[in-house]
């Protein structure tokens, strides 16, 4: 009974160790796929630093999104462009290429908020990276940080071609949070009816507090992970992500717009 009980054993051991086996042979051609995959949209799609090349790629394109909205990922500071000065210019090139197809809103999402604390500095780097595309007359652009109401402008003399938004993780849930409290406290002040309370309300509270909702939103990420994104604020946004890619590039972005410009929202009755 024992040797019986031992080649059961042995059996659903050796049936794992195959399943395991198969499954990590598919995941290694699925990740080879993947990045010959994504090798060939860079080639395909490369910006040369030119807005020309990027107005020619997306002049075909039905629609585009008047709000865009970008995951990105702070990577460790020994990786090539990594930290808060790799991630600045990630959200440079981002900037330069929503002027070039004429996105006027752009929001990054970052999970921490590193860039936060040195807008300054960015508005330098990107002013510097959009020379680089449209020479000393480069576009007017702002960087806001919603939640400390910090605003800087490239230049006072006309309303920006592009706003900079930059969310993290307590622009999400814990806003929320903060408004529902803040709403409790009116409402047991009798300064707020429990009847004035609506969506309507919520939803103009999120906006001022965070924003509005992006229409397209792009995860430069290896896997699909929203990493806490204020979630009142995707309930209607197109979702756009390549697997097992890690960095911020043209091919991702374009690709995306190619995907939104082909996308319909169909409302409920």
């Amino acid at each position: 009974m024992s040797r019986t009980r031992e080649f059961l054993y042995d059996v659903r051991h050796l049936f794992l160790l195959s399943i395991f086996f198969v499954m990590s042979i598919m995941r290694n051609f699925q990740f080879i796929y993947h990045k010959v995959r994504l090798r060939v949209f860079s080639l395909t799609y490369y910006p040369n630093k030119s807005p020309q090349v990027i107005r020619n790629d997306v002049k075909r394109l039905e629609k585009l999104p008047k709000r865009l909205s970008c995951i990105v990922n702070l990577r460790p500071e020994d990786d090539e462009n990594g930290g808060c000065e790799g991630l600045m210019g990630d959200i440079a090139e981002l900037a330069a290429w929503c002027l070039s197809a004429g996105v006027p809103s752009l929001t990054v999402y970052e999970y921490n908020g590193c860039v936060k604390s040195f807008v300054p500095a960015l508005l330098q780097v990107v002013e510097k990276n959009l020379r680089t595309y449209f020479g000393l007359n480069i576009p007017l652009f702002s960087i806001k940080v919603p939640h400390t109401n910090e605003v800087v402008v490239s230049s006072h003399d006309h309303k920006p071609d592009l706003e900079i938004s930059l969310l993290s993780r307590i622009d999400g849930k814990p806003t929320i949070v903060e408004l529902a409290r803040a709403i409790g406290e009116l409402t047991a002040n009798n300064e707020l009816q429990s009847d004035e309370i609506t969506v309507k309300l919520i939803d103009s509270e999120l906006c001022d507090l965070v924003g509005p909702e992006p229409d397209l939103m792009v995860c430069f990420g290896p896997v699909l992970d929203l990493q806490d994104y204020p979630p009142w604020h995707i309930r209607l946004t197109e979702i756009y992500w390549e697997p097992d890619n890690n960095c911020v590039n043209y091919a991702v972005f374009i690709r995306a717009l190619m995907k939104y410009a082909q996308s319909r929202v169909n409302f409920g009755k």
